[in-house]
């Protein structure tokens, strides 16, 4: 066990698996069950309106959206990370999403030659010295 810096609060505390303090991961707990009595009620909500209704913070909902804390018949909406439009899932939308994967994949590579024309660029006297 090692000694971290809550990212929340900033005290020490043991390493756990919540990767936070014991006060925090029960706030954050307390939090995430007002974002669920919201949903409930208001399934196609907003980020910003799941902020508004039960004041917990953005980062927090984001977090639990990411950690698969907010599932089931909820459609929450929050800006994509890349270019800020109303996503439902993931971290950036499809557009985005595409042109990031244009830019990572490799350069289209030319047709390999046909052997016969790599023998005829080949074909010819190669001599060496001696």
């Amino acid at each position: 066990m090692s000694l971290k810096n809550c990212p929340e609060c900033g005290k020490v505390y043991l390493d756990n698996p919540a990767e936070m303090c014991p006060d925090c991961y029960r706030r954050e707990e307390e939090d995430a069950d007002k974002v669920a009595e919201f949903l409930r009620e208001h399934p196609r909500s907003h980020i910003d309106e799941v902020h508004q209704a039960t004041g917990v913070k953005h980062k927090i909902i984001l977090r639990m959206i990411r950690k698969g804390r907010i599932v089931g018949d909820v459609n929450i909406v929050y800006p994509c990370e890349s270019c800020g439009r109303p996503i439902a899932e993931g971290r950036v939308c499809e557009e985005c999403g595409r042109k990031i994967l244009s830019q990572i994949k490799p350069a289209e590579k030319p047709a390999p030659e046909k052997r016969e024309d790599q023998a005829k660029k080949n074909s010819g006297m190669f001599t060496t010295k001696f």
